[in-house]
């Protein structure tokens, strides 16, 4: 079992998460939140509301975002690790010697489909030492595992709590100011990136519009802003006069999202990629008509995700689970980090200061050398004890390897006989689905020949049948044929008439049109005789080599 904590160091709040991981199962094992003293950092008022409160929980990570976060993508040969390590030391010197300061880094490779050429792409997250030393000394009742970008915790959080969709998915958290974003594809992370907004000034921009306090224009922010004004025009005047002048801001906000996937085109080098859906998260995502307004300007499917309501929280107090109700959307990246940091088969991005990396390689490799020294003059003081007892351990050993065995054989004759059982229950299921096919398309002919077939024409025959679909444009499938004959002897000429006016109609009404529908006529003496073939499948939408009836 795993366990994580994270601090997600907001502008406007701050959080505190603690979650387990275990065997496919994540649960939250506590949550805080409290709003940011405007005279503090907002590592200082963490440290004021939680440090009392909060025993050490696992690895805690803290979340990184805004434009103090460089996140680069870098084209890699597929060399050995050792080599690629040294690949990603020159580079991260040569930003350094650009930038003039000393930069804390981590780097991992993206889980990208092939690109356009053979190399792989590089993720590579560079943030100041200075800053993260700043942040640390504010919280100094915390552990500091790691630093880690919140987009990385906002694609954690999909990879935990997400559908997974085989679609390109942004994820996108927007909070007071900040934007992070994640696109995915199923559980492929494509691109990952922080930038700033002009959110953060849209107390101050209402405050000014309408000759108020910051203070007093949140609260009109929070009760009458409704972007749904920009679609369809205003409500009522509280609604119209609070939300026109914060329209602006939430302008450029199509367009922030819809430049990703171009970043991505180029960054990560992928020739095809076409946004299908946007997830919006974060303490701003329920904004009034956030979605319906992007959904509008972006003219892709826009949804509201919460995870804070997929993740178990029976282990947390009653006043703790109404926190995270409260903030809703705006735990998702508190959750993600505390996610990251639990289960060490999610992405990671672990970015430390130069010192933090010293102490952790001697945590993890000095004290290995150290008690593998130990464990050598144990072994050598034991191994003649040990030695007496092997041949008794050995036979005890054969037992359970037999007994494991059997144990094998019977689990394989289990999965043989359900294997056999589910084939069995496809050809039933096939079946039974050919023959409603067949009942719904011959009832729903019969239904339009009742209603709508002219006088003039005879029926003589009706049939059912299920044919290849191969002469259907239908390949592969067994297609529910209705076959119709039919005869005509007034007024052939009328008939003719009448029956090419109803296999047109007939056309119309079908779901496949004109293809699922071939009519047949021949005229010998004074009689007209008439065929009709159709079926009443829908036509086929191929959507990631899937068909869909």
């Amino acid at each position: 079992m795993g366990l994580g904590s994270a601090l997600d160091l907001g502008s406007y709040r701050v959080r505190y998460a603690a979650a387990k991981a275990h065997k496919g199962e994540v649960a939250l094992q506590r949550y805080l939140s409290g709003a940011v003293n405007s005279t503090q950092a907002p590592a200082e008022t963490a440290q004021d509301l939680f440090a009392n409160d909060v025993k050490r929980v696992g690895s805690l990570r803290v979340g990184l975002t805004g434009s103090d976060l460089m996140m680069r993508y870098l084209p890699v040969p597929v060399v050995e690790d050792w080599r690629l390590e040294r690949l990603m030391d020159f580079e991260i010197r040569e930003i350094e010697e650009r930038s003039g300061s000393s930069l804390a880094s981590s780097y991992n490779l993206l889980p990208v489909p092939q690109g356009l050429d053979e190399e792989e792409t590089m993720l590579l997250g560079l943030v100041r030492e200075d800053l993260l030393e700043e942040t640390m000394e504010h919280i100094p009742s915390f552990s500091v595992q790691a630093f880690s970008p919140n987009a990385i915790a906002l694609y954690n959080a999909y990879l935990a709590l997400g559908d997974h969709e085989p679609c390109t998915t942004l994820l996108a958290s927007l909070g007071n100011g900040t934007l992070d974003l994640a696109l995915v594809n199923g559980t492929d992370l494509y691109f990952a990136r922080s930038v700033s907004t002009s959110l953060a000034k849209r107390n101050q921009t209402l405050a000014t519009a309408l000759g108020i306090n910051p203070l007093q224009a949140e609260t009109l922010i929070h009760k009458h802003c409704d972007l749904s004004v920009a679609l369809h025009g205003a409500q009522s005047t509280d609604v119209d006069r609070v939300t026109r002048p914060l329209l602006p801001m939430y302008e450029s906000l199509p367009t922030l999202l819809s430049g990703v996937v171009t970043l991505c085109k180029a960054q990560a080098r992928l020739s095809e990629l076409n946004l299908e859906r946007v997830l919006l998260t974060g303490g701003a995502a329920e904004t009034k008509g956030l979605a319906e307004f992007l959904a509008d300007r972006m003219r892709v499917d826009v949804s509201v995700w919460n995870p804070s309501q997929m993740i178990n929280i029976d282990g947390l107090s009653d006043e703790e689970a109404d926190q995270l109700e409260s903030d809703s959307c705006g735990a998702t990246i508190a959750i993600g980090l505390a996610l990251g940091a639990a289960d060490s088969s999610l992405y990671a991005l672990e970015i430390l200061t130069a010192a933090a990396k010293k102490k952790r390689e001697f945590a993890e490799r000095g004290i290995f050398q150290i008690l593998m020294g130990v464990a050598a003059m144990a072994f050598i003081a034991l191994s003649m004890v040990v030695m007496g007892g092997l041949a008794d351990d050995a036979e005890s050993v054969s037992r359970s390897l037999r007994r494991e065995q059997q144990k094998n054989e019977r689990n394989h004759e289990t999965a043989l006989a359900l294997i056999e059982q589910i084939e069995q229950r496809n050809i039933v299921f096939d079946d039974l689905r050919s023959r409603r096919s067949v009942i719904d398309s011959a009832y729903t002919f019969m239904t339009h020949l009742e209603g709508k077939l002219p006088e003039s024409l005879w029926v003589e025959s009706v049939t059912v049948q299920l044919v290849d679909g191969k002469d259907w444009n239908r390949e592969g499938e067994r297609v529910p044929v209705v076959l119709v004959r039919g005869r005509a002897e007034e007024d052939v000429r009328g008939a003719s008439r009448d029956f090419a006016m109803f296999t047109g109609h007939l056309e119309k009404v079908v779901p496949g049109g004109q293809s699922a529908v071939k009519a047949s006529s021949n005229t010998r003496a004074k009689a007209l005789e008439w065929s009709l073939q159709a079926h009443m499948l829908k036509p086929l939408v191929a959507t990631d080599d899937q068909e869909v009836q």
